[in-house]
């Protein structure tokens, strides 16, 4: 599995990331140490950036992957929706002394002025080094649009799929795919990096798993692809459905 630097911010990243949603406890409720066993096998194929969230309940199990490996191996991100959690205390949930990508998480437009409080604030972790780069998460094509223009934070995670699906029963916000993908690139040229979320639209293109990867594979401001993986199988399959995308 290829790396690319994630943009400016001095991180290298896999091509394909590990999405860790599914795993938590409004999902498939996975143990700690199930979690931890598909993340290891997906570091096996070569995917080294993780990706959880304060509210998946997926701490946990991150936590137990980690403790099997040296932690500079892997990439790891996590998320924060409100300003209340601190960052030691996410820390402390996944037994690491720091973070790599600390995002806020889905921020809408009417979350924009508490997002950019919280970003402000994180420049201070940045500065201690327990947090190494900051990052804005949205559904939302204005706020990818004014993210694009912010000089502190250092990386975007917005959806990407041919079909503008986030959610069961939500779309991209405020936009179109084409006006999100145009968002995206604006930031990609300011040296952000871009992390593609919902590359399956949720599980709807789950049955056509090449093209929706082929689809964001393809695109050369996506740093990497997002997507939950629920078995060895699956992780091969998307590993390989990946270097197709890149080859063509």
């Amino acid at each position: 599995m290829r790396k690319v630097a994630l943009g400016d911010t001095g991180i290298q990243v896999s091509r394909l990331s590990f999405g860790t949603a599914f795993m938590g406890p409004l999902s498939d409720q996975l143990s700690p140490q199930e979690g931890a066993a598909l993340l290891l096998q997906a570091l096996d194929q070569g995917i080294s950036f993780w990706d959880t969230s304060d509210d998946y309940g997926t701490h946990p199990h991150v936590a137990c992957a980690l403790q099997s490996i040296t932690r500079d191996e892997v990439t790891v991100s996590s998320k924060l929706r409100e300003p209340g959690t601190t960052v030691e205390q996410v820390l402390d949930d996944l037994g690491t002394s720091y973070l790599d990508i600390l995002f806020v998480h889905e921020v809408s437009l009417a979350g924009v002025d508490t997002s950019r409080e919280m970003v402000r604030a994180w420049q201070g972790e940045k500065k201690r080094g327990r947090v190494h780069a900051v990052g804005i998460s949205t559904h939302s094509v204005r706020v990818a649009q004014l993210v694009a223009a912010w000089p502190k934070v250092d990386v975007l995670m917005v959806p990407i799929n041919a079909t503008g699906v986030c959610t069961s029963d939500s779309s991209i916000e405020d936009g179109s795919v084409a006006q999100m993908l145009d968002a995206t690139r604006q930031a990609w040229e300011r040296k952000k990096g871009i992390v593609a979320m919902k590359v399956m639209g949720c599980g709807s293109l789950a049955d056509h798993p090449g093209e929706s990867i082929s689809y964001v594979g393809r695109l050369p401001y996506v740093h990497s692809l997002c997507i939950g993986m629920r078995s060895q199988a699956e992780i091969q399959q998307n590993v390989e459905l990946l270097v197709l995308a890149q080859e063509d």
